[in-house]
């Protein structure tokens, strides 16, 4: 029997599951100054590696908050994916390297390493997991939530807060407890995944794949002597997920599949499943919010589960702590179920579509398949297709409301539009050589480029000025104004102004005399418009600042859970 319920402080957001993407939410909060508690059931990391991939947008996230640098000394980089189809002698392969980034590759990565990473910088930011803390129950308020958490001694506690995430993993206690059913089915196929050391020729770079008659088997390998082997057997689907996988069951898979031998010893994960197709009908009911496997799960097909969810909690961190703070409005975080699911949903569709590919019975399916893709993939556009899906480089918000909202006609074809991911640029300032546009991101807050021509920036100096005033004045420091002029020297003094030295800004966002762009803390183009009256920016900043927000000398910061 439980000991009698206690009461504790209260918090800003209260975070269930201390996985990836509850990680990555808790240190974006606690970053920008929102109280955090996080609780999670299991005691401790789970020491297997069940992601192995950081996709480039994933990386770009990581570069924008200060931890790319570690993410890629701890990993390796791929340059793409083999496909394994098709007879010819050169494999049919997805190519990262052409991608439009600072990371053009698949960075190889075991999970356990990205939640050590994460961990350690909520460690810095004082915020402690509560391992062995189980979620109970919610109820809502119309201005809070109470979660009932228990303790690992059993005392209950009822904990009080603005927000609820739920990132507690596929089998959600906090979805279950505000009703969402998990929608969806499984595939059919048991699946293989294990963690071997491989002794082989193959070439330990990139992700292979490999098709039989038999089925089909998939190999990346990591850091050191381990690979990790996704297969599947026709020949072994009577054997239920529960029923033992042995290593010589999984060798005798992959001898009948692959075409080269791949000898496997000392496995230190090694299992069988179905693989899941299940999404939530909403990430938000009410005052809680999912996000990661408690909201989608797919197939391991393509790398894509941890980095969604790493996606999503970004998306959504930001959003909660500027509301928290007062300093967006309340709206702003209909937004997120707005751009993620929709997202989380093709990627679902997506995985589904990669696996069944691979997992086609039919030899005359089989025949059209490869031959689709021995003549398609290799294509310019077919390939950047493939690479930005994969890579999520090619995800944007423009399918939105309130992106297609502002959209702006004058701008000329091809610029950066409300929705739109903002491609790293290189500009330089008068204090050191270069600056690069995601590092100007890292303070919390939305960032404002005013683009001018250096030939007519005195004629419009006056209302370029008046402009930075006034979103000074009505933004209290949440909206960090630079101006951007195509050629020139740049002062020292006033709001940052910053030198297209490499027309990489024109190039790339499309800007030209008198272009204003709102870019997001998610590095996502909020809205891009021609113009510097002040009262016209002041409608459009409407909807993602809150009007005379608190300044940051004038609000204090607060203090995360101990």
């Amino acid at each position: 029997m439980n000991e009698l319920r206690t009461e504790r402080g209260e918090t800003g957001v209260l975070i269930v599951g201390a996985g990836p993407t509850g990680l990555m939410a808790a240190g974006e909060l606690a970053r920008r100054g929102v109280a955090v508690r996080v609780v999670e059931r299991s005691a401790g990391r789970s020491a297997f590696s069940k992601a192995l991939v950081v996709q480039a947008r994933t990386l770009e996230v990581m570069d924008i908050i200060g931890l790319s640098d570690e993410f890629v000394r701890r990993g390796y980089p791929a340059p793409g994916l083999n496909m394994g189809l098709g007879s010819g002698k050169e494999p049919v392969s997805v190519d990262m390297t052409g991608l439009d980034t600072s990371f053009p590759y698949l960075l190889v990565l075991p999970q356990h390493d990205t939640e050590e990473i994460l961990e350690s910088r909520l460690d810095e930011q004082g915020v402690t997991i509560e391992r062995g803390a189980e979620f109970v129950g919610v109820e809502q308020q119309d201005d809070h939530v109470v979660s009932t958490v228990r303790l690992p001694d059993g005392r209950e506690e009822r904990v009080r807060s603005r927000y609820l995430l739920g990132s507690d993993g596929a089998h959600s206690a906090v979805r279950r407890a505000v009703g969402l059913p998990f929608e969806g089915t499984q595939h059919d196929s048991v699946v293989f995944l294990a963690d071997v050391k491989i002794d082989s020729e193959f070439v330990k770079s990139r992700i292979t794949n490999f098709t039989s008659p038999r089925g089909f088997v998939s190999v990346l390998p990591f850091l050191g002597d381990y690979s990790r082997v996704f297969a599947v057997d026709f020949a072994k689907q009577d054997r239920p997920p529960d029923h033992e996988l042995t290593l010589s069951d999984l060798q005798d898979t992959v001898d009948s599949v692959t075409r080269t031998k791949l000898a496997m010893s000392e496995p230190r994960w090694i299992t069988r499943f179905f693989a899941p197709s299940r999404q939530v009908p909403t990430n938000r009911a009410g005052r809680v919010f999912l996000a990661g496997d408690a909201a989608h799960a797919h197939s391991p097909a393509g790398g894509q589960g941890m980095n969604t969810g790493l996606q999503d909690a970004f998306n959504l961190a930001w959003k909660l702590a500027m509301v928290v703070r007062g300093e967006a409005p309340e709206g702003l975080l209909a937004s997120y179920d707005a751009e993620r699911h929709p997202v989380d949903a093709r990627v679902q569709r997506e995985t589904d579509r990669m696996l069944k590919s691979f997992l086609l019975r039919s030899a005359v399916l089989k025949f059209g398949r490869d031959l689709a893709a021995r003549t398609l993939v290799p294509l310019r556009p077919v390939q950047r297709r493939l690479a930005g899906d994969l890579s999520g480089i090619g995800v944007d918000y423009r399918f939105t409301a309130r992106s297609r909202g502002a959209r702006c006609r004058e701008l000329p074809r091809g610029a950066a539009q409300a929705g739109d991911r903002v491609p790293d640029v290189e500009l330089w300032d008068a204090h050191r050589p270069s600056v690069r546009l995601h590092e100007l991101l890292r303070e919390p807050g939305y960032a404002l480029f005013v683009f001018a021509s250096a030939a007519r920036f005195g004629a419009d100096r006056g209302p370029l000025d008046a402009l930075l005033r006034s979103v000074s004045e009505a933004s209290g420091g949440v909206v960090r104004p630079h101006v951007v002029l195509d050629e020139g020297v740049p002062e020292a003094s006033g709001p940052l102004t910053l030198v297209d030295f490499k027309a990489q800004f024109r190039g790339k966002l499309g800007a030209r005399h008198g272009s204003v762009l709102l870019v997001r803390p998610d590095g996502y183009v909020a809205f891009h418009r021609l113009g510097f009256e002040p009262e016209t920016l002041a409608g459009w900043l409407e909807g993602w600042v809150l009007r005379d927000s608190p300044s940051e000398a004038a609000l204090p910061r607060l203090a995360a859970h101990p």
